[in-house]
């Protein structure tokens, strides 16, 4: 086994898996070969990320950890003020106890971790990965980055234009891709036997998506487009997948009544969350990121990865994973028009399609191979604790 000379303690403001948990623990894991041993810190609530990182073994903490809220959420800050300063001493005393030479603070808001690791002489790297916060939470999180954070990390370049100006130094760490987990080679699923679990009827082409059911997804937009499809006499089916969280239940409410308003309940389906994502890919025909917001959505990657061709929105760091038409499709964001007709493009053109999704696997292993985010780690673990 390799000797462990280096302790990293990453900490995040939100408890459920998400793209930047599933990074982080992907990373984690193959850091440990290169002496490099990560501690989690996470928020209680939903217990799935924290049940995984145990489950792989990693040192896992959880503590109640408030967020700043929009100015409209009165009782939410109130309950941050209150709980900042105790959040703040946890966290230096579980970096003095457990002798953490670097702390990974991710999130926008995760400003308590921050001072933290400052009042504990801990260097700290600040990882931005999303280009929603708002004023003026979006303006403390980019002036605390740049007075208190020894390193600035962004999910992609078009989150550090979000944030912070040119003068602002910083280094771009793309989502990872498992190109071996996610290899059209080696998945070959019973088609059969998973459209029938689904839902899907049989032989008809496969238009999916996969993320948490919340606005920001654009489900609705691919709603729309799909209506636009089916009034042209297009015959398809459309695999929702993604976790329904309490907290969206209204959202949720209301796709399902605007699949019935427009008839689609025979080509929709909402089939919840679905952990065999490479098989799920495989079976698509087209995936299609209807997001109106994104930083670097992993899920395109894992598309792209399995040789499937993708749709995507102009959102984030979507231009940066798809740059051009040899690569996929990219269409304007709450934009029904352009994402059915993009789609109806796709379909119609079976050749196109197979040569933009294989020049995506080659673009997927060339730039964003696990294996290449965890080098970037590793560098940036190791000149946090070298320069300062």
């Amino acid at each position: 086994m390799t000797e462990l000379d280096l302790k990293v303690l990453s900490t995040f403001t939100d408890p459920r898996m998400g793209g930047p948990q599933r990074r982080s623990l992907d990373v984690a894991h193959r850091l440990r070969d290169r002496g490099i041993e990560t501690v989690f810190l996470i928020p209680t609530g939903d217990n799935n990320f924290a049940d995984t990182a145990t489950n792989m073994e990693f040192e896992t903490h959880q503590i109640t950890l408030s967020r700043l809220r929009p100015p409209a959420n009165l009782r939410g800050n109130i309950r941050f003020f209150a709980d900042f300063i105790p959040t703040v001493q946890q966290i230096s005393a579980l970096i003095r106890e457990h002798n953490i030479d670097a702390v990974h603070a991710n999130m926008v808001v995760n400003f308590q971790t921050i001072l933290a690791a400052t009042r504990t002489e801990t260097p700290v790297a600040w990882h931005f990965n999303d280009t929603l916060t708002p004023s003026p939470v979006k303006q403390i999180s980019a002036n605390m980055g740049e007075q208190w954070a020894d390193k600035i990390v962004v999910a992609a370049d078009a989150v550090h234009d979000y944030y912070f100006d040119s003068k602002t130094a910083s280094q771009t760490i793309y989502a990872p891709v498992d190109v071996d987990q996610f290899d059209p080679e080696q998945i070959n699923p019973d088609e059969a036997s998973l459209r029938s679990e689904l839902g899907l009827r049989p032989n008809i082409p496969v238009v999916g998506t996969v993320g948490n059911i919340n606005p920001i997804k654009g489900h609705k937009y691919l709603l729309q487009a799909i209506a636009e499809l089916v009034s042209d006499d297009r015959e398809v089916v459309v695999p929702v997948v993604g976790a329904q969280l309490d907290s969206r239940e209204q959202y949720f409410e209301e796709l399902r009544d605007l699949r019935a308003k427009l008839d689609l309940e025979d080509t929709i389906e909402f089939v919840g969350f679905r952990s065999e994502i490479p098989e799920l890919l495989s079976l698509f025909d087209i995936f299609v990121l209807p997001s109106i917001a994104e930083a670097c959505p992993i899920v395109v990657l894992e598309a792209m990865a399995m040789e499937c061709p993708v749709v995507a929105t102009d959102v984030g760091g979507v231009p940066e994973q798809i740059p051009d038409s040899d690569h996929g499709w990219i269409v304007p964001p709450k934009d029904s028009d352009a994402l059915a007709q993009a789609i109806a493009a796709a379909l119609d053109d079976p050749e196109e399609c197979r040569r933009r999704a294989a020049n995506g696997r080659e673009r997927v292993e060339s730039m964003f191979s696990l294996e290449a985010c965890v080098d970037r780690h590793e560098g940036l673990y190791r000149s946090l604790v070298e320069e300062t």
